[in-house]
């Protein structure tokens, strides 16, 4: 037996079919738009990645040759967890300004990339520095890092570079 439908039934299973489609069709896009936004955080938090070479404690050295070397107690911390720690005398270092948002007493997080260190400060956000990696020119085996031009020692132990 063949079962007949009168044109108004045949719309209202039609209107059903189309109305489960749109949802169906709005699920899949909630689904992919919430796989694309956790892949985008994921990825985000993936590129900060520290540099373990850099971990310890850096403090700045004049490297001007009529001085004695002397590690100064402007000191830059970055910790193996991704965060830092600066407390630098602006009075002691040739271009303060070089430092732009650091407070003279900071902390917040770091990471490198692209052969720049990036920190985002507690206190007043986000920022970078150019940085090299060298070699103390008159203490044998002493590492050191220069920030935009600015030299600072190591203060804990590292091999040189």
């Amino acid at each position: 037996m063949k079962i007949q439908f009168t044109k108004k039934e045949f719309d209202i299973r039609n209107m059903e079919n189309l109305y489960f489609c749109n949802r169906l069709i709005t699920f899949i896009f909630s689904a992919l738009l919430i796989v694309f936004v956790e892949t985008e955080l994921c990825a985000q938090n993936n590129d900060q990645q520290i540099a373990p070479e850099l971990v310890g404690k850096w403090c700045f050295i004049n490297l001007s040759s009529n001085t004695a070397d002397a590690i100064t107690n402007s000191c830059i911390t970055l910790n193996a967890d991704g965060t830092f720690e600066a407390v630098l005398d602006r009075k002691m270092l040739p271009n303060a300004t070089s430092f732009g948002n650091l407070q003279d007493s900071d902390y917040g997080k770091w990471w490198v990339s692209s052969g720049r260190i990036f920190y985002n400060s507690n206190s007043n956000g986000q920022g970078s520095f150019d940085f090299q990696k060298i070699n103390h020119p008159r203490l044998e085996n002493t590492p050191m890092i220069v920030f935009n031009g600015i030299a600072f020692a190591t203060a804990s132990a590292h091999d040189p570079w």
